[in-house]
């Protein structure tokens, strides 16, 4: 076994002890969708609208500042682990100076710890492997992708720039994430089985339905383990 996973076994591990006797563990609050989404798929805008719906936060950027203020350091730090994790290893001279020990496990660590937090509260957690995390939680793991042509043109759409730089941008940003998740967690984003829904919004214009469907999912896996069903 790797020391990625039992780095990640570890930090789950001492949440849950810390957090044995509290019922919101295994039943939160409020109902708990993870979204892990391609580059222009709309999964932001859908994980935005979702939130609305069922009226729970969206986590997105707070998970890095709460990581922030957990280790007591600098936020563009931290995005830096965020955006490049292999770079970790490289930060060296800045753990000299510094004296700040930010470094892979760490990061780690603390994203397990903030995630499984956030996740007994109930929410929207937006990518960062938060579907690995809550994978035995009261949670609906979701996966929005398309392909990266037509991810491209809807960002063209948006106003954001040509045919080419986008596909470009679509490619970069869908394999830094892919890498993330394996290089934290050994776990890839094309392993279907991750997630309890995959969906392609190629041929989707108004991702409303795509809403629609999350939200009675998401209270029905809510409702379920609740009711112990």
């Amino acid at each position: 076994m790797s020391h990625n996973i039992l780095s990640v076994i570890a930090a789950m591990a001492e949440v849950a002890n810390v957090t044995h006797d509290d019922p919101t563990t295994r039943h939160p609050k409020k109902p708990v969708i993870t979204i892990s989404r391609d580059y222009g798929s709309g999964g932001d805008v859908i994980a935005h609208r979702l939130s609305q719906r069922l009226e729970i936060p969206l986590y997105d950027e707070e998970v890095l500042k709460e990581i922030a203020m957990r280790l007591q350091d600098d936020p563009a730090v931290v995005r830096m682990l965020d955006e490049g994790f292999g770079r970790a290893k490289d930060m060296w001279l800045y753990r000299l100076f510094s004296g700040n020990d930010v470094g892979p496990d760490v990061y780690r660590d603390t994203l397990v710890k903030v995630v499984m937090s956030l996740g007994r509260m109930g929410g929207v957690l937006v990518g960062r492997g938060a579907h690995v995390i809550l994978h035995e939680a009261c949670a609906l793991r979701v996966r929005i992708t398309g392909t990266p042509e037509i991810c491209a043109r809807r960002m063209i759409g948006q106003g954001y720039g040509g045919l080419e730089h986008q596909l470009e941008k679509v490619l970069e940003i869908n394999h830094k994430r892919g890498k993330f998740v394996w290089e934290v967690f050994n776990s890839r984003l094309s392993d279907a089985s991750q997630f309890d829904i995959n969906i392609n919004t190629d041929r989707m214009a108004d991702f409303e339905d795509v809403v629609g469907m999350l939200e009675v999912m998401a209270r029905a896996i809510h409702a379920g383990r609740v009711l112990g069903l």
